[in-house]
């Protein structure tokens, strides 16, 4: 039953125990630390709320679709799942291997430690031995791109284009439309 626990929360990016609380997948976006000269990758982990737990009919029916149970079947297997959780929290804490360990006290409040997690596949890139490291980046506004120059490079002045309305003529394109119009009514009733 965990595995379908966890395979619906890494899916759906949230789940629901009944009488333990919420798990959502929260996302931290890439990030450079200019003091470090480090850019970090993107990073998620798992935030636990401890309010009523909310689970739609699409989690109910995968459980059972996976399963191969009827729908009761499925609320009843996961309810005693979600207990059997709920007991270990309280007792001793449990752990929920990829997610994090829960833990709770005699009054069913509950702490939850998320598991962190290194990408091996997305380290942190040094910047320091990197080209840009040493380049200024210097927005250039007469071809609407940014360029990067480096620091050995001479920096050309910003140029500000004044974009200046020519003159319109789309109204005469509209009476040559019309005229047609009429023209191409007058022909076929004529």
């Amino acid at each position: 039953m965990y595995e379908l626990f966890y395979k619906y929360l890494i899916v759906n990016q949230r789940i629901g125990l009944p009488g333990v609380g919420n798990f959502h997948i929260q996302t931290v976006p890439s990030k450079i630390d200019i003091v470090h000269r480090t850019l970090s990758a993107p990073a998620q982990w798992v935030d636990f709320t401890p309010d009523a737990a909310v689970n739609d009919r699409s989690f109910f029916d995968y459980l059972s679709r996976e399963m191969n149970l009827n729908g009761i079947e499925a609320v009843t297997r996961f309810s005693e799942f979600s207990q059997g959780i709920l007991e270990n929290a309280i007792r001793t804490g449990v752990e929920l291997p990829g997610i994090g360990t829960l833990r709770g006290n005699d009054e069913a409040v509950f702490s939850f430690y998320p598991e962190i997690k290194n990408n091996p596949l997305l380290p942190n890139i040094q910047l320091d031995h990197s080209v840009a490291a040493n380049s200024n980046i210097v927005s250039v506004y007469d071809s609407g791109e940014t360029k990067i120059i480096t620091q050995e490079a001479i920096a050309p002045e910003e140029v500000k284009i004044i974009m200046q309305e020519s003159d319109d003529y789309w109204w005469v394109y509209a009476i040559i439309l019309a005229v047609m119009g009429l023209g191409a009514l007058l022909y076929y009733y004529i």
